[in-house]
């Protein structure tokens, strides 16, 4: 007779404190981000962790105190990313900027993604799938190789051709569906019911989209604590809105380093959104259409913390983004430089003290050339999601 095998036992995330529903007060194991009863957002209770004294991190991990715990984690060291502060751009110097694009695949994202790869290891996954625009796919795509799990990307067609290619890089299969974030998530759906319909063993998949998954923000709150230890006594974080869960998360980041005792109170968050024009395509990385429940949410945390919604256009971001590379040695996205013109508005509006303000650069510049390229001027030709001048 052959051995009978024993089914593995998943152990359960160990939560410091656990997600618990901001309507009906239900608590949670599972890292939903969103009630299953009443479908408000989960929310977390502030964590003390160690005395800021206390705290010497290397690794992101360093940070474990705030974190679910993990029986394994999955890293490319991603985090405690530089901070630089403007020196040549007159108007703006003194600017603190924290370089996200020095993550491991150059977004913020990565800090999103070591958590969610971690509890994928956790519950035994094989698989995942996930939708989004580009960052965060790019991010699942490289942990998930670094975890030795097959990864699947929804995308809408339309995304920039090298974020593509870096996710086919990682080993990555990539599904085109629609022209936007919302479409792709119903090709998403569509996919897994007839990944169902063929036979697949849908236990063995894992389905991490960043808006609806709380480890998005359990991770990258990890940046507000990073800007609480370094910069006590900063007042002003100048943040990207994108689909809302950047902003949340250094929120929370900052809920926690004030629960511990690193700052007495919170810094102003400033959520910087796009301003709908003809060139709103320039910028596919803050033009996201988001859930409603978010805009609520976010306008809360600015209301909270004495900050303001800015818009600024695709054009204005994208020259932005020119000066940055020329004057100060640092390629970033359109999207990242939406936060440097806010700083720019903020100036002129409220008297800004640049020597006091952080503003957060998302992503890196290159994966946007195609749209510098455009505005250079001259002929493109698309070579493996690099956009050249062909102009002689």
């Amino acid at each position: 007779m052959a051995p009978r095998l024993e089914k593995k036992v998943t152990p359960s995330v160990q939560w410091k404190n656990p997600p618990v529903c901001s309507q009906c007060q239900t608590s949670h194991r599972t890292p939903d981000l969103w009630c299953t009863k009443c479908h408000e957002i989960n929310t977390i209770q502030a964590i003390q962790g160690k005395k800021r004294t206390e705290m010497h991190p290397t690794t992101l991990w360093d940070f474990a105190d705030f974190f679910p715990s993990f029986p394994h984690h999955i890293s490319l060291q991603e985090g405690l990313t530089p901070v630089v502060s403007i020196k040549n751009v007159q108007d703006l110097r003194g600017l603190k900027l924290k370089l996200e694009f020095r993550n491991p695949t150059g977004s913020f994202r990565d800090r999103a993604a070591t958590l969610i790869l971690s509890d994928a290891i956790r519950c035994q996954k094989s698989n995942i799938v996930t939708v989004s625009t580009g960052s965060f796919s790019i991010s699942i795509a490289a942990y998930s190789a670094c975890a030795g799990i097959n990864s699947t990307n929804i995308v809408p067609q339309n995304i920039e051709l090298s974020k593509i290619e870096q996710m086919k890089l990682y080993g990555s299969k990539v599904i085109f569906k629609g022209d936007s974030l919302e479409e792709a998530l119903e090709g998403s759906r569509k996919h897994i019911e007839k990944l169902k319909a063929a036979g697949a063993d849908y236990a063995l998949y894992y389905e991490p989209t960043p808006e609806n998954n709380i480890l998005t923000i359990e991770g990258q709150k990890s940046l507000g604590l990073e800007i609480a230890l370094d910069y006590p006594e900063i007042e002003n974080v100048i943040i990207p809105r994108g689909s809302g869960t950047l902003i949340y998360s250094i929120y929370r980041g900052l809920q926690d380093a004030q629960k511990s005792g690193w700052i007495e109170s919170l810094p102003r968050l400033y959520a910087v959104s796009l301003e709908k024009t003809a060139e709103s395509h320039l910028a596919e990385s803050i033009d996201i259409q988001r859930d409603p429940r978010w805009s609520d949410i976010i306008s809360d945390v600015v209301k909270k913390t004495g900050g303001k919604e800015l818009t600024v256009t695709a054009n204005r971001m994208t020259q932005e983004a020119l000066i940055i590379a020329r004057q100060e040695g640092l390629l970033i996205e359109p999207a990242s430089a939406s936060v440097v013109v806010a700083a720019r508005i903020l100036r002129d509006e409220d008297s800004l003290n640049m020597e006091k303000s952080v503003a957060i650069l998302t992503g890196s510049g290159l994966n946007a050339m195609n749209i510098f390229a455009a505005q250079l001027g001259g002929l493109k030709k698309v070579v493996w999601g690099l956009s050249v001048n062909s102009a002689k």
